[in-house]
């Protein structure tokens, strides 16, 4: 299962090098890309609010099934783009399977190990999810650089490999064993009804929330400006460039000691200083100083997802657990589309350095409000 979930995560990713190799093919803009960002995370969210809680009802292994065909369409329609409207409905299919994967394969991992594993699932399940996301890059950007077909070989491949992972979540021992009939609706977002359990649940998804954020606002920016700021050309060093952020998370979260992962403080204190070394480099154009920033940054995404998936793990409800899963998750994915779009519209009216400190400064803020909140604090 933790296999599956690093591929599909993994598909999550594979375009991003390319979006310059199909720019001028494709007559992008420098706002498309910025869309293209925001449907898959778009997808992602509705996935989260309609599909990926009927797990708990309808069963673990046949929407891990459906979001492996979503996957599969949308690397086909990859395959096939010639023009703008490809991309962004395989980026939407995307979003929608990833969405649907990361709470039901996150719930499955936590039902297959048992409950007295939660620390090691919530360990295993975030490698899964940063692996997969940061190998992406890496691959694609292999693929582009060194293959026969630099915007194909690469789908090609993937493709292939969903085949065995479509057949490992089919073999894959069902963990639901109280099945009922699904009723699908855009459902409310689940948080823990005692306020001591509401108030840590929230914490940790406001955090994660800030941590995606940071995420997104460098996965959209960075291959641009490695680009067109630092005259990198060469696809690989930006996909591993890209691919090196989530590789530090991965690092942190499983090498960082406990008490870094238990605490508040450490996963913000962390992102603060990347988002604030990361504007440094963009404002001056230094490489290293932006390289920094990745190593910073990594590690408090890192830090911040591993914290939150522990938390959700422990305070779901056992026969609700992909419900729960499906808010952490919404809380992740909101993070990154709202700072991806917004950076697209005011790009077309401000400076993009402007626009990106601006974006850096509302960043920090709700990563400060994830540690200055009080245990007290509770939504109505």
């Amino acid at each position: 299962m933790a296999a599956v979930y690093t591929l599909v995560m993994l598909g999550g990713t594979l375009p991003i090098p390319l979006y310059a190799l199909w720019a001028p093919r494709m007559g992008f803009v420098p706002f498309t890309t910025t869309l293209v960002f925001a449907v898959y995370a778009l997808g992602t969210v509705l996935a989260l609010m309609v599909f990926a809680s009927l797990s708990d009802r309808a069963g673990r292994r046949s929407l891990l099934a459906a979001a492996g065909l979503a996957a599969a369409t949308s690397t086909a329609l990859f395959l096939l783009a010639d023009d703008v409207a490809a991309p962004l409905a395989a980026r939407f299919l995307c979003g929608l399977g990833t969405g649907v994967f990361t709470a039901t394969a996150t719930a499955a991992l936590g039902e297959l190990a048992g409950a007295e594993h939660t620390r090691w699932v919530s360990t295993v399940s975030t490698a899964a999810s940063m692996g997969g996301l940061g190998l992406g890059t890496v691959a694609a950007g292999l693929f582009a650089q060194y293959g026969a077909n630099p915007t194909h070989l690469v789908f090609w491949v993937y493709l292939a490999s969903l085949v065995p992972a479509f057949l490992a979540v089919i073999v894959t021992p069902e963990t639901v064993t109280a099945k009922q009939r699904p009723a699908m609706s855009v459902r409310r977002p689940s948080i823990p009804h005692r306020r001591a359990a509401r108030a840590e649940f929230l914490r940790a998804a406001t955090a994660v929330l800030a941590a995606f954020a940071v995420s997104g606002l460098f996965s959209s920016l960075v291959p641009s400006f490695l680009r067109e700021q630092l005259h990198v050309h060469n696809i690989e060093a930006v996909g591993a460039e890209v691919g090196l952020l989530f590789i530090v998370a991965l690092i942190a979260q499983v090498a960082a000691p406990e008490r870094w992962i238990a605490g508040r403080p450490p996963a913000p204190s962390f992102l603060v200083a990347g988002v604030a070394v990361f504007e440094a480099g963009l404002w001056t154009r230094s490489l290293p100083t932006f390289a920094a920033r990745t190593l910073l940054a990594g590690t408090g995404i890192g830090l911040a997802f591993r914290r939150g998936v522990g938390v959700a793990q422990r305070l779901a409800d056992p026969r609700r657990r992909a419900d729960l899963l499906s808010t952490y998750f919404l809380f992740a994915y909101t993070g990154t589309i709202v700072p991806t779009l917004a950076l697209g519209l005011l790009d077309q009216t401000i400076n993009q350095d402007v626009a990106t400190l601006i974006l850096a400064v509302a960043v920090v803020a709700a990563t400060l409000a994830s540690v200055l909140s009080r245990a007290t604090t509770a939504i109505a």
